[in-house]
């Protein structure tokens, strides 16, 4: 592995129920180990989710190994994964901007200090 990451920001929010909300952050403290084995297995090498009220924020590290495609394949045929993300619907919705069926949706980076 050569170590070089590549990042991608998405954006998904939430139903708006403090109640829901609480349960879905409690539920994010410690989420099934096979769902973290299936995000590590291929090449997620970091993951962070931020929230601002409903609208939460997902950073995702992945190295040389990922391919988004073949990761989504993965988790469709994974019933583990599939309970997971049956469940987290109960808390989740599209945000305004978001294709039917898709969920969590890639946001454009607008500013990199890098660049400047």
């Amino acid at each position: 592995m050569s170590g070089r990451t590549q990042r991608f920001c998405q954006a998904l929010d939430l139903v708006d129920s403090e109640e829901k909300i609480a349960e879905y952050q409690r539920l994010h403290q410690r989420i099934w180990p096979e769902v973290a084995a299936h995000i590590r297995q291929h090449g997620v090498v970091d993951m962070e989710i931020y929230r601002l009220g409903t609208r939460l924020f997902m950073i995702l590290e992945v190295d040389e190994r990922f391919d988004g495609e073949r990761f989504n394949q993965a988790a469709l045929n994974n019933p583990i994964v599939q309970r997971w993300e049956e469940q987290m619907w109960q808390y989740q919705k599209p945000t305004p901007w978001t294709a039917s069926g898709e969920k969590w949706v890639a946001m454009a980076r607008i500013f990199s200090l890098q660049d400047q």
